[in-house]
């Protein structure tokens, strides 16, 4: 998505929220999806004030009734406006009475000039001219279960994975973000005097506009390249040993589709530049762990990589107990394997992350599984005995 689908999406947005504060009818939680929204962006904040100034320009203008529209001759066709009227303390400065509210209308008018304050103080706070963003950074933090598309202020996207806390500081020199936990994929806005830095721990990517998936986790941090090139330095950043990579699946594997094809692997010490930074390009990823250890580079598909950021969990040889950790990260609904011989089976499959059910009914489909449900929140299984 480029930035002109962006602003575009952004305005269709705007106007959505505006035509629901309009109708005078939005319940608490609403409103609080709506600062929520404005919070995500500058961009949000300024586009909800420009229509709302233009819808306060289209409501003073009292000569609709003036202009006809059926068939005229083109003499007919011209509006002759009369001059402006002398101001007064009751008069807009746009020379137009203002008509007078009826009482629902003026409640409606009052909801919306406190919820457009709160805009406007958005408007400072989150995107006054980036000024403050680049003084005191913004910061974006997702719970768990909640999943978060941000709109930066130089357009770039940002997908944000539940249990993500990421900071956004922008300089003249270098856009920044600082990766605390969790992970997000990101949607450079093209900008070669302005690179793109996300930084987790000691580990640094950098690029000037391309796609790219960062996470970090208990194995470190994992960089992978949907589009374009990317440049990761650490440090201390060292090569591994390459290890042999498994082509075979495991005999008890518990698979839900054809297994995910095997990657390939490289050393990072091919691909280091000049200044000792390792490049990666499209459909390669790359890990380092927290000495600075860096994994071999690897092929991998980006699309099932980076599935995460549209909600579909793909495992490939996982154990289950990493499967239900990821299903547990995107849902309010928490599992947990009581079990020690289910937990360490090997499993793979598609699934939607929303979906923890369907997860539980594939376990069910291929080995016995004890299934305990606790209230609507909690659900615990195991291996079932067999008789």
């Amino acid at each position: 998505m480029d930035a002109s689908d962006r602003k575009i999406r952004v305005a269709h947005e705007a106007a959505d929220w505006f035509a629901r504060l309009q109708s005078g009818q939005m319940d608490r939680g609403e409103r609080e999806q709506f600062v929520e929204w404005l919070r995500e962006s500058h961009l949000h904040v300024a586009e909800m004030l420009r229509i709302a100034q233009i819808h306060g320009s289209l409501e003073r203008f009292q000569r609709w009734a003036r202009i006809s529209t059926g068939p005229k001759t083109d003499v007919d066709n011209v509006v002759e406006l009369p001059p402006p009227l002398e101001r007064d303390s009751h008069t807009p400065q746009d020379g137009y009475p203002a008509p007078r509210a009826a009482p629902s209308q003026a409640r409606r008018e009052r909801l919306g000039r406190r919820l457009l304050a709160i805009a406007a103080m958005l408007l400072v706070a989150v995107g006054g001219g980036v000024e403050l963003a680049r003084i005191r950074g913004q910061v974006i933090e997702t719970e768990r279960g909640e999943r978060r598309e941000v709109i930066l202020a130089d357009g770039s996207v940002l997908e944000v994975a539940p249990g993500t806390r990421l900071r956004v500081k922008y300089a003249e020199a270098e856009r920044r973000v600082y990766l605390d936990r969790g992970r997000a994929l990101f949607h450079v806005a093209k900008n070669p005097k302005q690179p793109f830095v996300v930084q987790s721990e000691a580990t640094t990517v950098r690029a000037v506009g391309t796609a790219f998936g960062v996470e970090r986790g208990v194995q470190g941090v994992i960089v992978t390249v949907s589009e374009g090139k990317v440049s990761v330095s650490s440090p201390v950043l060292r090569p591994s040993t390459p290890s042999a990579i498994q082509t075979a699946p495991a005999p008890t594997e518990l698979r839900q589709q054809q297994r995910v094809p095997g990657s390939q692997a490289r050393s990072p010490t091919a691909a280091r530049n000049e200044q000792g930074e390792v490049l990666l390009t499209a459909n390669e990823q790359m890990t380092v762990v927290g000495s600075g250890t860096a994994e071999p580079v690897r092929q991998v598909d980006s699309a099932r990589a980076l599935a995460w950021a549209q909600g579909r969990l793909i495992f490939q040889n996982d154990e289950v107990s990493r499967a239900v950790a990821e299903f547990n990260r995107y849902n309010r609904v928490q599992i947990t394997v009581s079990d020690a011989d289910l937990a360490g089976k090997p499993v793979s499959g598609v699934f939607n992350a929303a979906e923890p059910e369907a997860f539980i009914a594939f376990l069910q489909s291929v080995t016995p599984v004890a299934i305990e449900r606790h209230g609507d929140r909690s659900i615990t299984i195991a291996s079932a005995r067999r008789p």
